[in-house]
Formats: structure tokens, C-alpha cells, sequence
């Protein structure tokens, strides 16, 4: 029977996994697979250091609505900025009649 050895992680990798979680676009399950972790021991790193599974999902969900957000105001930012640009090439148009 062969044991397994217990991983020990340093608190700056697990800061860095739940910032990943925080500021990424990817969920718990993508980030385990990506970085060989079971899904359980990120939620126990968030738990322990921010809050509970639950609060997880509401974080992805709310990060994901914010940079939804972003990309509509940077959208609108830019169809202003070209409606203004407009208005001031035609009626600069206008007063040359």
C-alpha cells in the first residue's frame, strides 16, 4: 500500500491562488486543474482566508458581473466619445454654409 505524501504549500501560493481566483476570469475548477490542486483544498485556502464555498461562487459570479460592467462602460466610452466627435465635424460643416 503505498502512502501518499501530504503537499505543503506556502501562504504567498496560496495568496496567489486565491488572487488568481479573485482578479481571473476562471473558476475553482479550472484553476485546480490548471495548477494540479483538488478543488477542496482551494475552497479550505478561501475559507481559512476570505470566507465560505458558497461566498466562492458569489465572488466569481460577482467578479464576472463586474467585468461585464467594465467592458459595457468602455463600449459606451467610446461610441460617445465618437458621437462628440461627430456632432463637432458637422456642425462645423454648418456654419461654413
Amino acid at each position: 500500500m503505498e502512502l501518499k505524501r501530504k503537499r505543503k504549500f506556502s501562504k504567498e501560493f496560496k495568496e496567489d491562488v486565491l488572487n488568481m481566483l479573485r482578479t481571473g476570469d476562471k473558476k475553482v475548477s479550472e484553476l485546480s486543474k490548471d495548477l494540479g490542486i483538488s478543488e477542496s483544498i482551494i475552497y479550505r485556502w478561501y475559507k481559512k482566508y476570505v470566507g465560505t464555498p458558497e461566498e466562492v461562487e458569489k465572488v466569481e459570479d460577482k467578479e464576472k458581473e463586474l467585468w461585464e460592467l467594465r467592458k459595457r462602460l468602455a463600449d459606451v466610452t467610446e461610441e460617445r466619445d465618437i458621437l462628440k466627435k461627430a456632432v463637432s465635424i458637422f456642425s462645423k460643416q454648418g456654419n461654413l454654409k
